[in-house]
């Protein structure tokens, strides 16, 4: 699916309690290990239920993302939500300042080569919401940033791949957004016995 990305289009503000950044980096440019872990947590806890999940190691993930000619650092994103703090311990009557963010979804993306035009886009390797963040505006918030990121950064187009059997109706997602079909393909899958 393709989106064209319009750099005067106003997109919505992040709905309450949801909060997305880049993933840290030192002064070298080199990302901040533990956000990384997180992207790799957030993205392998989404695709469980997906029919061809396969648990893929953190240095797997890492080495793999790192060879795609389009691979940038600075495009990988994570979303946190708002949570209240446990104060069952202490007695206290929760406030509104008695809360913290805790992850709730990533997105990495890379660049895409020029097109006939000669601009570049962004494709979205991987965006996965956890279970108990879904229904909660963080897809829409991981996407919306990157078509602002996008915009800046001078890119005509956002390309992404999505299962029409998504358990989590993605596709629906990317549609009401924007998003319009380029190709379809067919996948067949066999389970095969071992001895």
């Amino acid at each position: 699916m393709t989106r064209p990305v319009d750099p005067t289009e106003v997109l919505p503000p992040l709905r309450e309690g949801v909060t997305v950044r880049r993933v840290h980096t030192h002064d070298n440019g080199i990302p901040v290990a533990q956000d990384l872990q997180v992207v790799h947590r957030m993205l392998e806890e989404s695709f469980q239920d997906h029919f061809i999940s396969y648990r893929e190691s953190f240095p797997e993930f890492v080495q793999r993302l790192r060879e795609d000619p389009g691979h940038r650092w600075d495009h990988w994103w994570l979303a946190c939500v708002s949570a209240p703090l446990d104060t069952s311990v202490s007695g206290e009557v929760p406030t509104s300042l008695d809360r913290r963010d805790e992850p709730a979804g990533a997105i990495v993306c890379s660049v895409l080569p020029p097109d006939t035009t000669g601009s570049e886009g962004l494709y979205v390797d991987y965006i996965g919401v956890d279970r108990i963040a879904r229904g909660r505006g963080v897809a829409k918030g991981l996407l919306h940033t990157v078509l602002a990121a996008a915009a800046l950064l001078g890119h005509d187009r956002v390309g992404l791949e999505v299962d029409a059997d998504s358990p989590t109706r993605a596709g629906q997602i990317y549609v009401s957004m924007g998003w319009t079909t380029d190709y379809l393909t067919e996948s067949w899958f066999r389970d095969v016995a071992t001895r």
